[in-house]
């Protein structure tokens, strides 16, 4: 029998899936909301939930997809998650408010923003990005201004660049309008955009953060600390089972990009094959998922982040390393 997205699933064994998380399973029902619609950035998840690794560790997941409108952290604390994926710089920014998150997974091991200007515009280098433009106006710069700006405005004001932020939602159609000189764009996405509207790669001038002392690892799972207290066993499962969910749809790119399609026509989401396609190559590339450290947010990388971001005042304080990322152990593990 043919299941899971176009993966072969034996009844047999799936049989012997579905026994092994029969009795884990109370209290084993959760829900993760992934920071955008959905895309090749959560293909992974998709083929834990679609392969049944989430079921082999005893978990029944619902995956839901964030709007436009709302932060993601608002469905940790509004009770619409019990999980949700973030960046670094989004969850730094919240838990600063007060919002209890906590780490339980982390994905990126790098940076993948980027600043890009049109070529031919006066700007060749960081420092251009200072200078005026010809008729004596700063610069416009494109930030996002739900979830993601932290980590470009860090950039900017670590620099002294000096511009005028024009809030940026999503999309890169105030590039292309030209109501701004200088977008923010992650590698895996809008600057594929940029190059399927039409763009050639010499066409446009891109920095990349990760090349300018601004390497600040993305993508995470996150939850509260009230859920890591209650629920360790639990937290350490969805980190292993999206660990494992990752690796597996690198190895298999064709099935993992039809579980994004599934979820894209699920939530009535336009599936772009070509897009996908670069998305899952050019993300699964920023990941961190083997060795020892798997799933682990280093304590340099959130020193180095923590620290930039106070110097910033883009966050008033941090809480110690050790809270931010609780060490739950493995079902099987002597604590």
């Amino acid at each position: 029998m043919k299941l899971f997205c176009g993966i072969r699933v034996f009844p047999a064994v799936l049989a012997l899936l579905l026994a092994a998380a029969g009795a884990a399973a109370e209290n084993r029902t959760v829900s993760i909301t992934m920071t955008w619609q959905p895309q090749a950035q959560f293909a992974g998840i998709y083929y834990a939930k679609e392969a049944g690794i989430f079921a082999k560790y005893g978990l029944d997941v619902e995956i839901r997809h964030k709007t436009v409108e709302l932060s993601i952290v608002d469905y940790l604390t509004e009770k619409h998650s019990d999980f949700i994926v973030a960046s670094l710089g989004t969850a730094l920014v919240e838990r600063s408010k007060g919002i209890p998150l906590v780490n339980v997974c982390q994905l990126g091991k790098e940076s993948t923003v980027m600043l890009i200007a049109a070529a031919g515009k006066g700007i060749e280098r960081v420092s251009d990005l200072n200078k005026p433009t010809p008729s004596g106006q700063p610069r416009r710069f494109a930030v996002w201004e739900v979830d993601f700006g932290a980590v470009p405005l860090a950039f900017l004001r670590e620099r002294r660049i000096d511009g005028r932020i024009v809030p940026m939602n999503t999309g890169i159609a105030l590039f292309l309008w030209g109501a701004t000189d200088v977008i923010c764009a992650l590698e895996y996405n809008e600057y594929y955009q940029l190059l399927a509207a039409g763009y050639e790669p010499e066409d446009l001038v891109c920095f990349r953060l990760r090349d300018n002392r601004m390497n600040i690892p993305e993508d995470g799972v996150y939850t509260l600390e009230s859920t890591v207290q209650a629920k360790p066993e639990v937290c350490a499962a969805v980190r292993e089972a999206i660990l494992e969910g990752w690796r597996e749809a690198l190895r298999n790119p064709e099935q993992a990009l039809s579980c994004v399609r599934k979820y894209c026509d699920r939530d009535n989401s336009r599936f772009d094959p070509a897009h996908q396609r670069w998305m899952l190559s050019m993300y699964g590339k920023s990941l961190a998922l083997e060795g020892e450290q798997a799933g682990r947010l280093s304590p340099g990388d959130y020193d180095f982040a923590v620290g930039l971001f106070r110097k910033h005042k883009l966050i008033g304080s941090a809480i110690d390393y050790a809270r931010f990322c609780p060490v739950e152990k493995k079902e099987g593990e002597k604590k």
